[in-house]
């Protein structure tokens, strides 16, 4: 029978890989090498308890502080900005006994094998159909353009509903692109997909689809919605401007002084 503290150190090491699971798994490894973050193996050695604990609870509060670890790493992989992951200190201390029981025994990081390997033109355009919604994702999940919009680098872009993806395979990589399409970490990412996860054959396609700059989707040459609405607007104005150019052909006074000679007369 196990004693009380074998108990609890189990049920610590069980909850601590839920969690990694859940809140720390889609961007790193234990012995698998770089993925969005840096692989963690060996972490708890390098670091002390108390480092892990403040940035695990906030990087960036670290980051701002200076904290020349911090900032090294913020900057080393790209300044992709790490959620907090709104844990308590007991909970991230059973990820950190996760990290370090898992880095015991881990085999050296395997190399990451590319799902783009001959990735054609086929694979670009179905990633594009897909992206735009002209094509619907085989267990039903939205499209992409329902959320990132696209529009780099204009002012649509800030009112988007999600991240502009122009530069996200880019600074992420295949790989890290790929951990978050085949399970998102974010949290309106992931219920939008809860049970509708993306088939191999999609994520490749939208892998190639943002990796080609040509075809990726800052589209800065304007999508089809924006033309269409341009075009629109325009042609409202040329309407309404139309309309009132008539009705200022003669002004009002002009009309009331018609009447009055035509009664005096």
């Amino acid at each position: 029978m196990l004693s009380y503290s074998e108990l609890s150190y189990a049920q610590s090491s069980g909850a601590g890989a839920e969690l990694f699971k859940s809140k720390c798994g889609i961007c790193h490894t234990i012995g698998g090498g770089r993925l969005v973050g840096p692989d963690l193996s060996g972490a708890p050695e390098r670091r002390t308890e108390d480092w892990l604990l403040r940035f695990i609870r906030s990087s960036q509060a670290m980051i701002k502080s200076g904290d020349a670890v911090a900032v090294g790493l913020f900057k080393e992989f790209n300044e992709t900005i790490m959620p907090d992951p709104m844990l308590s200190d007991d909970e991230i201390k059973s990820v950190i006994q996760h990290i370090k029981d898992q880095s015991g025994g881990a085999s050296a990081a395997a190399a990451y094998v590319s799902v783009l390997e001959n990735a054609g033109e086929k694979d670009i355009a179905l990633g594009r159909h897909l992206f735009e919604g002209r094509q619907a994702f085989a267990n039903g999940g939205p499209s992409c353009i329902a959320c990132h919009n696209g529009l780099a680098d204009t002012y649509f872009n800030e009112k988007s509903y999600a991240k502009d993806l122009a530069a996200s395979f880019a600074t992420l990589g295949e790989a890290g692109t790929r951990a978050i399409l085949e399970n998102p970490p974010f949290p309106v990412m992931a219920q939008a997909f809860e049970g509708k996860s993306l088939t191999p054959d999609e994520v490749r396609a939208l892998l190639a689809f943002l990796k080609t700059p040509g075809g990726s989707p800052t589209m800065r040459k304007a999508s089809g919605f924006m033309v269409y609405g341009v075009l629109g607007a325009a042609a409202l104005i040329i309407v309404f401007s139309g309309l009132w150019y008539s009705r200022k052909d003669r002004s009002v006074n002009h009309s009331i002084y018609k009447r009055q000679i035509k009664s005096v007369n």
